[in-house]
């Protein structure tokens, strides 16, 4: 299975990039390759990403820096990207791992990794510039 890892040097606390990461409402935020909208559904949340809805988990653990998040893109079909907020000098590192899934082409993959880059750049200026919108 491949996979993609990518990083990103984000100039804010640590601890606020963990809380706003592990947030799912804040999703549309930052994944803007991913999620459009999300909606909480009774005890889980749903995500419309442009291919349809994913039902979504999020496990976050704040002492060590860890955003786990477990998608169903179908009934029975589990996918997991891990993401971690590691020191680097003042501020943190933030890594996103993900997993080329069974039945997810090379070509689809790979617009899933280009989709991530333009994210950690979306979800560095969202974090470290205050915008009015």
């Amino acid at each position: 299975m491949r996979s993609d890892t990518q990083t990103a040097t984000i100039d804010a606390a640590p601890k606020d990039v963990v809380a706003f990461v592990g947030q799912v409402d804040n999703l549309p935020r930052w994944a803007i390759g991913f999620a459009k909208a999300v909606r909480r559904d009774e005890n889980r949340w749903t995500v419309t990403t442009g291919q349809g809805e994913v039902a979504i988990t999020i496990e976050v653990d704040e002492t060590v820096g860890t955003v786990d998040f477990h998608l169903e893109p179908a009934p029975g079909v589990e996918a997991v990207a891990f993401a971690r907020v590691v020191p680097n000098g003042d501020g943190p590192e933030f890594m996103f791992t993900q997993f080329q899934q069974p039945g997810v082409d090379d070509d689809t993959f790979d617009q899933l990794v280009a989709a991530v880059s333009h994210e950690l750049v979306t979800l560095k200026a969202v974090l470290e510039v205050e915008c009015p919108l």
